[in-house]
């Protein structure tokens, strides 16, 4: 489980470059690979997170219930909230 600290951080775990501004980061998750051993990876942040992903292949986990958003999502998780994710990247 990685429990990231900070937005610089999940930046830096997402595979993304250096965050613009500290506290607030507008995401495109086309860009996004994880960097990470194998294609789960579970995220603990202490920040509010609102995500809208249109086009998602692959599955994510909220609490222990598997959710299926092959066709789009929007979530809203809090501070604390255990989060995983199952990604499907095509290169």
């Amino acid at each position: 489980m990685h429990h990231i600290k900070s937005i610089s951080e999940y930046h830096q775990l997402a595979g993304l470059p250096k965050p613009e501004h500290p506290l607030v980061s507008l995401v495109d998750y086309s860009h996004v690979k994880y960097q990470t051993e194998n294609d789960e990876i579970t995220l603990v942040s202490p920040y509010y997170s609102i995500a809208m992903k249109h086009g998602v292949q692959g599955k994510m986990r909220y609490g222990h219930q598997p959710y299926d958003f092959d066709e789009g999502l929007m979530s809203f998780v809090s501070p604390g909230q255990v989060v995983s994710v199952r990604a499907n990247y095509e290169d």
